[in-house]
């Protein structure tokens, strides 16, 4: 880790913390996003802890936003979304809230613009997103399993 605060998402690749993992090989792991914009919110993540994408070297990145890419396939040949957001907040002011490069692979429906904005204003302070939310995310991350091996978009 390159500083010394805590970070969740060392803490998910060490093991240390839980997560809903989809996907892991040698170079980065895929969770789903603990407090979602949409079902499905994807998170692909480094395992070099760095908090901005020019602090990855460039093979990182260019893999990372292929991956984005395959995930963002299998969604739309496994028919659970029309198209997918991919975002990436690069530090604090541009609303990182973890200081650990991580890529967001949103999958985004016809007419959920309204959804996705209360979700974005209410995420980390609504108490309904917590009940039930291991095992949504447990069911969820069945789903994308399914969804990537049925799609053959990563190995």
């Amino acid at each position: 880790m390159a500083s010394t605060h805590r970070c969740i998402f060392c803490d998910i690749l060490n093991g240390q913390s839980e997560a809903a993992v989809v996907y892991r090989d040698q170079h980065c792991i895929a969770i789903l996003d603990a407090f979602p914009m949409t079902r499905g919110h994807l998170l692909v993540i480094p395992h070099q802890h760095q908090q901005h994408i020019e602090e990855l070297p460039e093979e990182t990145v260019a893999y990372l936003f292929a991956l984005a890419s395959r995930f963002s396939s299998a969604l739309r040949l496994g028919g659970e979304s029309e198209a997918t957001a991919v975002v990436l907040n690069n530090g604090k002011a541009a609303n990182q809230h973890v200081a650990h490069v991580h890529l967001h692979v949103i999958p985004r429906r016809p007419g959920d613009t309204a959804l996705v904005v209360w979700r974005y204003v209410t995420r980390f302070i609504n108490p309904w997103s917590y009940i039930g939310r291991s095992k949504r995310l447990g069911k969820q991350a069945t789903r994308w399993q399914s969804l990537l091996q049925k799609a053959g978009t990563v190995s």
